[in-house]
């Protein structure tokens, strides 16, 4: 059986939101045979993650496993984060379809900038990724942050 390839999100990417909410995603960030399963969640800095269907499954399907089914505040917050998450399958254009309410979280109307984050994508209204942009440290920075993190100095 073939190993899977891992896939890096890198760069980014504008594009324009079709009238039934679906936007391209590049073909380098999907699987080799052109299919892509993704998870989309609303993050707390008004973008959108969209992050490979296993990457999502390795965060939280082991954890739900765990939880008693007695567990009333854990159902709560399990329930808001499903009720807010969407699953995005590709169509044979390489599109996803991005719902209404997730639109509105991030604030997009008819662009969206799709940006590599190394392990998922983000998803930005892009006049707000520019503002972002602009308030954040440089790649030589992020990098000199990794390095220390894992004692590479």
């Amino acid at each position: 059986m073939a190993e899977m390839e891992t896939i890096f999100y890198l760069n980014e990417f504008e594009h324009v939101l079709d009238k039934q909410g679906r936007v391209a995603i590049p073909s380098a960030w999907r699987s080799a045979d052109g299919s892509a399963r993704f998870v989309l969640i609303p993050s707390s800095d008004s973008s959108l993650k969209l992050m490979p269907h296993n990457l999502f499954n390795e965060m939280v399907a082991e954890k739900v496993k765990k939880i008693s089914l007695g567990d009333n505040a854990a159902a709560s917050e399990l329930a808001v984060l499903g009720s807010s998450s969407q699953e995005c399958i590709c169509d044979k254009q390489g599109r996803i379809q991005i719902g209404q309410k997730l639109l509105n979280h991030a604030g997009i109307k008819d662009k969206v900038s799709l940006v590599g984050s190394i392990a998922y994508v983000q998803i930005w209204a892009p006049e707000r990724w520019e503002e972002k942009r602009a308030n954040t440290a440089n790649c030589y920075e992020v990098l000199g942050k990794l390095s220390e993190a894992k004692g590479d100095k």
